[in-house]
């Protein structure tokens, strides 16, 4: 099955290397390099997975997914960051977040914990995720 991913983080290098490597697996890849459209792309319910950056412009990955959460929009998120506050890494989890992966991130890691979050989201909307 192929996932629909978003990825957010206002640095073009990082989401220029996760869209190459995202898109040579089959799946397809949205960026946005700002909160408020992150905001706004997640909140279409288009979305299989989300890779944010606590780190956005405009609004914070945290109250990104703290209103996803709000208004009730089930989408796994992985926050991808620099964040090293672990009360911050710890808030983002309790807001909502499925997941947190330290920058820089090796890429075998985040295929596999992308692969889970998938998974388990595929799991609870009675489809079947295969990574083939």
């Amino acid at each position: 099955m192929e996932a629909r991913l978003l990825i957010a983080d206002q640095n073009p290098a990082v989401t220029l290397v996760m869209r190459r490597h995202f898109e040579a697996a089959g799946h397809e890849v949205d960026v946005a390099h700002d909160g408020l459209d992150a905001l706004e792309m997640g909140s279409t319910g288009i979305y299989d997975l989300a890779l944010i950056d606590h780190f956005l412009p405009t609004v914070l990955g945290a109250e990104v997914i703290q209103t996803w959460t709000e208004n009730g929009i089930d989408l796994p998120t992985i926050v991808v960051s620099t964040l090293s506050d672990e009360s911050m890494i710890v808030r983002c989890l309790e807001l909502g977040a499925a997941d947190f992966i330290r920058k820089p991130f090796n890429t075998a890691e985040l295929d596999v914990r992308c692969h889970i979050h998938l998974m388990r989201a595929s799991a609870r909307a009675g489809r079947k995720f295969s990574p083939d």
